[in-house]
Order: C-alpha cells, then structure tokens, then sequence
C-alpha cells in the first residue's frame, strides 16, 4: 500500500522561516506548495499533497526520504537545503550500508528534521 502523506508538526514560532525553508529546498525535487490548505497548514506535493506542515504548540521530529530523479537534483537538494539554513547530515554520496548504487545526501530542516533525498545510479 503506498503512503499518502507525512505530515510534520511545527512550533508556531517556526512554522513560517520552516514553510519558507522547504518552499525552496522542494523544489529541486520537483514539490510545489499546494493551494486549498487552511491556515496553519502547507502541503507540498505534485499532483496531490505529498508532504504537510502543521503549524503546533511545538515540533515532531522525524526522518524523511525523498525521492529523486538523479544524482543532480540530490546535489541540488543539498546544496539548495544548506544555502536555505538546513545543517548538514551527511553530503551527495553513494551509501553502499543501505543499497550498492544509493546515491543520497542528508541535511537537518531548521527545526531538527533529519530530510534525505535519494536515488539508485546505474551500474
């Protein structure tokens, strides 16, 4: 069964520079902020909502992978993450402990989310 979504609180206080943060850092793998989402709340996603923010009394953590079309937008991601204020978690590189053609890259979102974008290279 596929996922619909992940969702992830927010403390208010961060719920702006955090929608902000993924806002550009997304877009390299393609997500768009979504219309129709009430106050408090931002979705990303294609064609339907991939990925939420809630704005909460205070923050989730969570581990987060993202699927990338190549290594260029694993690159972009991570770079576009750390000029965006992510701190780094591990830079663009094949991560042979999880699959021998994983290629993936790892950064911190302002509040402490471990966020992963990743894809498999050819042989």
């Amino acid at each position: 069964m596929p996922i619909g979504h992940v969702l992830i609180r927010v403390a208010k206080a961060d719920f702006a520079p955090t929608v902000q943060f993924y806002t550009n850092t997304l877009k390299t793998l393609g997500l768009n902020v979504l219309p129709g989402f009430p106050e408090g709340m931002v979705g990303f996603g294609t064609a339907g909502p991939e990925f939420v923010l809630l704005s909460s009394d205070k923050s989730s953590y969570a581990h987060v992978a993202f699927q990338a079309a190549d290594t260029k937008a694993v690159d972009a991601f991570h770079s576009t993450g750390l000029s965006a204020g992510a701190k780094d978690n591990g830079a663009p590189g094949i991560r042979a402990g999880i699959h021998p053609q994983y290629y993936a890259a790892f950064i911190f979102d302002p509040v402490g989310n471990n966020i992963e974008a990743g894809t498999l290279t050819s042989a």
